[in-house]
Formats: structure tokens, C-alpha cells, sequence
């Protein structure tokens, strides 16, 4: 019995603390309950649910909560586009903000018939393995790989792979989300305008007789794209125009392009690429 009893008291003790615990944690959590603002809801259902992180944050209700918290503007959702705009604008009360509709461009026609190995890879079919060994196996440092991670990461099916073993990029379907731009390990992908039809499909920034023995489909700087321009811009030769030739490839200032495509009519190498819209 005399072993019995300090049993007894320990688990009246331990039932007594819990109880007088459980009733603090019950006052508490009324007293400390924060009501989530009613428009979290309303904003996440004007939201696509992509969860894509084109907007910067990890999901949806990431973008949501820093709407609320005035972190973030109600533009930024590349997949809703300017119609998931209209609905926020309308949850948080706010004038619609003007939203520029962007698309992915691969920067690169290296492919297997243009640009040359430097050793058999054969490796995991991904760009980023491929990447960490040597330098990537292409002999053009600035090549897409062809391994298709950024193929595999797009879940809007907006790019595949072409014949030439390069990623092509649907433009229809593709929502801007950049995540094929986080995924490529040389970042030959970006985002651009969509309203722009001209690009430089080359980044390599090596010297034209270097270039070439690794690939015979890159910029050679032959500045004829930029003689074009000025044509175009004005007489003077000292006029900024809006393509340059930096670092021995092309590249274009979309804040000065005007959409011309004269550029891409004078490359010798086809390296610019212009898709003139019907009407």
C-alpha cells in the first residue's frame, strides 16, 4: 500500500497539470486568434491555381497573403494575365494595373547538325548533370545541351523538343512563368515581351574564327544588323540604336526596338530571328 499511494498522487498531479494546462491553452488560443481577412479567400479564388512561382512566391496562396500585405502588386501573375488582374483589382479595390504579357525565347540554333561535341556524354539525360561535368559536353560554352529540363519543368506543355535537338517554344501555350528560365544550366532561355517578334538566337561571346569550330550557326559580329538599324533610327552614325554588337554577338535593346525585323534581313548567318504577325 505504502508503494500504492505515491502512484496514485503522481497521476492526480499529472491529470491536475494537464487539465490546468489544457485550460490556458484553450484561453490563450481564444484570446490570441487573429480572423484571417475574408478577402484571403476571394483572392485565392481569382487566382489559376497554377502554383508556378511565376509571380516570385512559392504558390498561389504565397502571392495571396503578400497582395493583403501590400508586398506585392496585383500584376504579377503571369498565367492569369491582365484577367486574373481585373479580378484582384476588384477584391482589394484597386484601379487595374497595366500587366506585359511575356514569352519564353531560346537564345541558340546549335543544333546537332550545327554544333560539335567535345566528348561522348553519357550521363543522366539532364542539362544539369550534363553541365557539371567538364563544362557540358558541347565545345560552344554557351549551347544548349539538348537534355530537354527545361522540357520536363514546363507544366503548361509550352515547349518540346524539335528535330534539330532544340527546345521549341509554343507560344500559345507558353504562360511566361519563367520556369524554363530558372531550369537551363546556361541560361539561354529568357523572358521577353511578347508584343516583339525579333530576337538574337546566339550567345556565344567568343571571337567568329573561335565560334566556329565549335558551332557554324552563331553570331560572326559582323555588325551588319547594327548598319540596318541606324538606317532605320537615323543618319547619324554616332545614334544609339536599339541592336548592338557587345562582347562579339548581337544583342537588342527591346526598349528601343521598334519591331522592324530590317535586322534580321541582313544577318548572314540567319542568327536573328523575326516571325512577322498576320495583319
Amino acid at each position: 500500500m505504502e508503494l500504492l499511494i505515491p502512484s496514485l498522487s503522481s497521476v492526480v498531479s499529472l491529470t491536475i497539470l494537464g487539465a490546468v494546462f489544457g485550460l490556458l491553452l484553450s484561453v490563450a488560443k481564444i484570446r490570441l486568434n487573429v480572423e484571417r481577412d475574408p478577402r484571403y479567400k476571394r483572392l485565392l479564388d481569382a487566382l489559376p491555381g497554377a502554383n508556378c512561382g511565376g509571380c516570385g512566391e512559392p504558390g498561389c496562396a504565397g502571392y495571396a497573403f503578400k497582395i493583403l500585405q501590400g508586398e506585392s502588386d496585383i500584376n504579377q501573375c503571369p498565367v492569369g494575365g491582365h484577367e486574373v488582374v481585373e479580378r484582384l483589382a476588384v477584391v482589394m479595390g484597386r484601379e487595374v494595373m497595366p500587366m506585359v504579357a511575356t514569352k519564353a525565347r531560346v537564345h541558340c540554333q546549335g543544333g546537332s547538325a550545327s554544333a560539335l561535341n567535345k566528348f561522348v556524354y553519357d550521363g543522366p539525360r539532364s542539362c544539369a548533370a550534363a553541365q557539371q561535368v567538364m563544362g557540358g559536353f558541347k565545345v560552344c560554352q554557351w549551347g544548349c545541351l539538348g537534355l530537354g529540363d527545361c522540357v520536363r519543368v514546363c507544366q503548361f506543355g509550352a515547349i518540346a523538343m524539335g528535330d534539330a535537338g532544340l527546345p521549341v517554344v509554343n507560344r500559345d501555350r507558353c504562360t511566361g512563368c519563367g520556369k524554363c528560365v530558372d531550369e537551363c544550366p546556361r541560361s539561354i532561355i529568357t523572358l521577353v515581351d511578347e508584343s516583339f517578334d525579333v530576337h538574337v538566337m546566339c550567345l556565344n561571346r567568343e571571337k567568329a574564327p573561335v565560334m566556329k569550330k565549335g558551332c557554324s550557326a552563331g553570331c560572326i559580329a559582323c555588325n551588319r544588323c547594327v548598319k540596318a538599324c541606324k538606317e532605320v533610327f537615323s543618319d547619324d552614325p554616332d545614334v544609339d540604336t536599339a541592336i548592338q554588337v557587345i562582347d562579339f554577338v548581337a544583342v537588342i535593346d527591346y526598349r528601343k526596338c521598334i519591331n522592324c525585323g530590317k535586322c534580321a534581313e541582313v544577318c548572314p548567318q540567319n542568327v536573328i530571328e523575326f516571325t512577322e504577325r498576320e495583319g
